[in-house]
């Protein structure tokens, strides 16, 4: 079997007691590890409902679609890395002197769908994603590729991964953090 990805990732800013990144958590931690194709497209609809709503927080972000089966496999294997590893940007929380020195922190929000190739599903978001390079950043590409995400048939799917950082809000980003080497793939947000 043949296979594409789609993957997403926004930081958006956090403000102390941030509802998005607390609805965001609810969501993701409430969530079954296994469940029905009718029930993560729910999730999916939550999570996509959330970010569009907050997408005036967000100042960078990447995505891609990639149709290549070894390419798909590969970042899929990488996305899902970054769920499961404990690296850390510091050894300790953000929160105490970060906002109480003014500054601003950031969260993460992460979706990728490894979709089988070939599918109804797959084809109409690989035309969906068709973007000029000149938009790729634009905040309203980042919008329509969202909502395509609505659009998806779990059915379709071989695997999927969401997830939020920082779990615990005291963890935040920091712009020091951002700007390490690690986090060179998000791309500042355009309109």
């Amino acid at each position: 079997m043949l296979h594409s990805i789609l993957a997403l990732e926004l930081c958006l800013r956090l403000e102390p007691g941030s509802e998005p990144r607390q609805r965001l958590h609810q969501l993701v931690a409430r969530h079954p590890r296994q469940t029905s194709p009718g029930a993560k497209w729910e999730l999916y609809r939550d999570v996509v409902g959330i970010l569009n709503q907050n997408l005036h927080l967000a100042e960078r972000g990447c995505w891609d679609f990639f149709d290549d089966d070894e390419r798909a496999q590969r970042d899929f294997k990488m996305w899902s890395d970054g769920m499961i590893t404990r690296e850390g940007v510091r050894p300790g929380p953000s929160q105490q002197s970060a906002y109480r020195g003014g500054e601003t922190l950031y969260m993460t929000f992460t979706i990728a769908l490894l979709l089988r190739r070939g599918s109804p599903c797959e084809r109409t978001l690989a035309a969906r994603c068709a973007i000029p390079e000149s938009h790729l950043w634009a905040r309203g590409t980042l919008r329509h590729v969202l909502q395509s995400i609505t659009g998806v048939s779990f059915s379709s799917v071989r695997g999927d991964v969401l997830y939020l950082i920082p779990g615990n809000e005291s963890w935040g980003l920091t712009a020091s953090d951002l700007a390490l080497p690690k986090f060179h793939y998000l791309r500042p947000i355009v309109g």
